[in-house]
């Protein structure tokens, strides 16, 4: 049987096509609900996939709830009209791949953040990410954001002051603000703002910027789920990933030392539904 799985955030999809043991990985756009209709959905994923599975499991940011779901699924069905569909959440996913069918606390920094409890392959308890406008807290876009008011708020030192305007791509306030709110998905330009800038070197103050919004997704979303001490948290996604010892110092002055960074989403879901 051929099976397509996709891990799908704001900003991309990483696709596998298992099939007789082997897998192909395939790199495409985010596909998210909130921001896209279906008819978007459905452009992007014929763009993306030349294939036709038996099977698909999607799991996607933004699709907990009956109405995502049912956006991405119509969306897949009409590519796909004779495979057989199931849509989840990007934190179900990233439980499964990483935990398999362990226990633990999942914590997903990609364009958004959110974490959860695991138990079976299951998530049985999760934040309130409450989406880039209110919460994400340490996520891609929230660290844009973080970054955009501290430059046009005057309160960065000249080193990073220099070093943002370097790489900001709209360097007015009016530039920059016309292509975030008249963008269809500001999630994703914040992400890049991000993206640009804390891919070199960081300087003193940047470091400090993150480890602010991550201390404050521990002390907000995580705190939700009353992690004791020893509780095994596993924590993934690119802006995990690429500031790992930020975030591990974050967690660790919160009490919280069993956490380890973890990639590969998609290989991971690859195990899961192959074993």
């Amino acid at each position: 049987m051929s099976i397509l799985i996709a891990d799908s955030g704001g900003t991309k999809t990483d696709w596998a096509l298992a099939e007789q043991s082997k897998s192909e990985i395939i790199k495409g756009t985010g596909l998210h609900p909130s921001y896209m209709t279906v008819d978007q959905i459905e452009r992007y994923i014929r763009e993306d996939i030349k294939i036709v599975p038996e099977r698909i499991y999607f799991y996607g940011a933004g699709c907990h709830g009956d109405k995502p779901k049912s956006k991405i699924t119509k969306a897949l069905k009409k590519v796909f009209p004779l495979a057989k569909i199931d849509v989840m959440d990007d934190l179900t996913g990233a439980a499964r791949a990483h935990l398999q069918n362990s226990e633990g606390i999942v914590a997903l920094f990609g364009t958004g953040s959110i974490c959860g409890r695991c138990k079976s392959g299951n998530i049985i308890e999760r934040s309130a990410s409450l989406g880039y406008a209110i919460g994400d807290e340490g996520s891609a876009a929230d660290l844009g954001r973080s970054i955009i008011k501290a430059y046009f708020r005057r309160a960065l030192d000249l080193e990073t002051k220099e070093l943002v305007e370097h790489f900001l791509v709209e360097k007015s306030y009016s530039d920059l603000m016309s292509r975030i709110y008249s963008s269809e998905r500001p999630n994703r330009e914040l992400a890049m703002v991000a993206g640009n800038i804390l891919s070199n070197p960081l300087t003193v103050q940047l470091k400090e910027l993150i480890l602010v919004r991550f201390t404050e997704f521990i002390d907000t979303q995580l705190a939700m789920l009353v992690p004791s001490s020893d509780e095994r948290i596993v924590c993934t996604g690119k802006v995990a990933i690429a500031h790992a010892d930020i975030l591990l110092e974050a967690m660790a002055t919160r009490g919280l030392k069993k956490v380890n960074i973890s990639r590969n989403i998609i290989e991971g879901l690859v195990r899961y539904h192959t074993a």
